[in-house]
């Protein structure tokens, strides 16, 4: 659900991810997968958080996160050595067919998927992610 939550959100969001308004990263390395969300606004502003970025996250949601405000930039540089080290195992998703869709899904967890959109229960349970 998460795949295609994210394939759905790339697809809507295509002109600002071509305009470079919008840039996803994919970090992988071997099977292990890294799930933080962080907004750099500027060099002075930046958002690190383990909630979802959406309204209903943002309303329901009781995770910690820390906005990051440095006027004087002193944390520039680490931000920078930061992000540097992340991209060594991240890919910039670069258009949402990047991301694999339902075909390339186990057997099994593609009837399910079917099965859950019939009845329309896949909308609940993305709403509940």
């Amino acid at each position: 659900m998460y795949e295609a939550n994210l394939r759905r959100f790339a697809r809507t969001h295509q002109r600002a991810i071509d305009s470079g308004q919008l840039n996803l990263w994919l970090w992988r390395d071997g099977d292990n997968t890294y799930h933080l969300k962080g907004l750099f606004v500027d060099e002075e502003i930046a958002v690190l958080t383990g909630n979802n970025l959406n309204p209903r996250a943002w309303a329901l949601d009781l995770e910690n996160g820390l906005l990051l405000r440095d006027q004087s930039r002193q944390l520039v540089a680490q931000h920078e050595a930061e992000w540097q080290s992340l991209r060594s195992h991240a890919t910039r998703v670069a258009h949402y067919h990047d991301l694999p869709g339902a075909r390339s899904y186990p057997p099994e967890v593609r009837k399910l998927l079917r099965r859950l959109r019939r009845v329309r229960l896949d909308s609940l349970i993305g709403r509940l992610l």
